[in-house]
């Protein structure tokens, strides 16, 4: 497995009494007397919860005017990778000197106007950096306030010390301390072993926030927070939007049936599931409602009868035959064991094994030939926040690889590869690890050709060789994250994929749909 170190900085002794001198013995620009990084702060938020930024304990000895060495982009996560389903991560791009003052790039407008009840500022004097989005309104139970603040400085050995809090009237604030280090693209090179072939030209339509996505024939379709947009691939150097169904949708799922093309949509935050009739894709509608909440969607199309499965963070999967597809029909519930309240994220399905991605509580492998009432536990692997498996053979080998999501004790979430033979005296035990460095996670894989195509969010799409699945060793990646531009939320960058022959249709959240094509060897 390789894995980076965490980035550090070379601090200079000069740095650590202030912000140094010029060469030429005189302060810098916006500098006291004494060489001290001072900005002339702007004013603080006028009233409100956490409205001084100077009154926030940090947990750590800030360097005074250690802000001129900010601007970049970051890595800030939870100092300490210890609390499970914890999230808080992000890689803001700083920007500003001592005479300017600094600020987050790429992110909300300043806006200290309380009339509409929101506001949004930032604030600096040199030595700490301060955002506070809070928000405060009226009800018949009284007033409500809501705020969300980060604050930062710079330590002696060259990282942020931060703390983010969430106050909410009625609940105790959360708070997670926070340490920051450099961020930047994980090699100088864009592409190894994948060229950009197209990106959908979003002139004259609202650049879409991708989340997963589906191909069939000519047509591209994408999951998104606006619905599903379907794109002509037909030219895949010049992919052109066709034609969009309304909605909020998370994930997508195609099921062909002759002439007929229907696409099942989980909902991102609604509790029903979309039944999309694509046979057109110019003019594809909903056809249908299922009254039941979704987050991933896994369809058997060649079993009989052809079957729909849900992961819905309950702790069973639902099963509905999918002969009559406008009108899905329940036709079993299976019961994954484990405890975990939080449910099952996603499935896996090979033949009459469900692999179910079960939270917090991992990944279970049951097999359901003998009656789905009373499945057969196959095998348990213990992770973090289990949140995508995928089945292959490789070799000859029957093996899966498994990704959490967010953060874990080491750092990103990253591949491991879990030996799948049934017969294997190591089945269902980890027996290879990838990761591309702490600072980042994945998201989506899939097996294809002996090799695992992994959608791995800011370090774009990676291609891991899994001939020896002791030793995976990345092939060829194309960074589709912008280190410049990109607003620097955790989760961004590329999140789904699908391979047809040698290309792979990338959903990535900022960039929409990204073609590639795998350059022969």
């Amino acid at each position: 497995m390789s894995r980076s170190a965490l980035l550090a900085l070379a601090v200079p002794a000069a740095f650590l009494v202030g912000c140094g001198d010029n060469k030429d013995g005189a302060s810098d620009a916006g500098a006291d007397g004494n060489g001290v990084c001072a900005p002339t702060p702007p004013e603080k938020p006028s009233s409100g919860v956490l409205a001084d930024p100077e009154a926030i304990d940090l947990g750590a000895d800030c360097v005074a005017g250690g802000l001129r060495t900010l601007p970049g982009r970051w890595w800030l996560r939870e100092k300490e990778f210890t609390v499970k389903n914890q999230f808080d991560f992000e890689y803001p791009r700083f920007e500003g000197d001592c005479t300017q003052g600094f600020r987050r790039a790429n992110w909300k407008d300043e806006d200290t106007d309380l009339a509409d009840g929101v506001t949004y500022q930032t604030w600096s004097d040199g030595t700490r950096f301060y955002t506070r989005l809070y928000n405060r309104f009226d009800s018949p139970q009284g007033t409500f306030e809501y705020a969300d603040v980060l604050d930062v400085c710079m330590t002696a050995d060259g990282s942020l010390a931060g703390v983010h809090i969430i106050s909410q009237t009625g609940r105790d604030d959360q708070i997670v301390t926070e340490k920051g280090t450099p961020f930047s693209p994980h090699e100088p090179e864009v592409a190894k072993g994948l060229s950009l072939v197209g990106e959908l030209n979003t002139a004259g339509i609202k650049k879409q926030v991708a989340y997963d996505i589906a191909v069939d024939g000519n047509y591209a379709y994408m999951a998104s927070p606006d619905g599903l947009q379907i794109i002509d691939i037909t030219d895949p150097t010049h992919p052109t939007h066709v034609h969009q169904i309304p909605g909020d949708l998370n994930d997508i799922t195609l099921y062909r049936n002759g002439a007929q093309l229907i696409g099942y949509g989980a909902p991102f935050d609604g509790q029903t599931t979309q039944i999309l009739d694509l046979s057109d894709p110019h003019s594809a509608f909903q056809v249908n409602t299922i009254f039941s909440y979704s987050h991933t969607i896994e369809i058997t199309p060649n079993t009989t009868p052809p079957k729909m499965y849900f992961g819905n963070y309950t702790d069973h999967v639902p099963i509905y035959d999918i002969t009559t597809p406008t009108t899905p029909t329940l036709i079993a519930s299976v019961p994954i064991p484990g405890g975990d309240v939080n449910g099952i994220h996603d499935t896996f399905i090979s033949g009459s094994r469900i692999y179910a991605n079960k939270t917090n509580d991992g990944v279970y492998a049951v097999d359901v030939s003998s009656g789905t009432a009373t499945p057969t536990l196959l095998g348990h692997v213990a992770t973090e926040y289990s949140h995508n498996t995928y089945e292959g053979v490789v070799n000859g080998k029957r093996i899966a690889i498994h990704g959490d999501e967010g953060m874990t004790p080491m750092g990103g979430a990253y591949m491991r590869i879990i030996d799948a033979e049934e017969t294997s005296p190591t089945f269902m035990q980890v027996i290879g690890t990838f990761q591309t460095r702490h600072e980042v996670g994945i998201h989506n894989m899939v097996i294809k050709d002996n090799k695992a195509y992994v959608a791995y969010y800011q370090d774009g799409v990676r291609i891991i060789d899994l001939t020896d699945p002791t030793h995976p060793t990345e092939v060829g990646h194309y960074n589709t994250f912008d280190n410049d531009t990109a607003p620097g939320e955790g989760f961004e960058g590329a999140l789904g994929l699908a391979i047809v022959g040698d290309l792979i249709y990338v959903a990535d959240d900022l960039r929409d749909l990204v073609i590639l094509r795998i350059d022969p060897t």
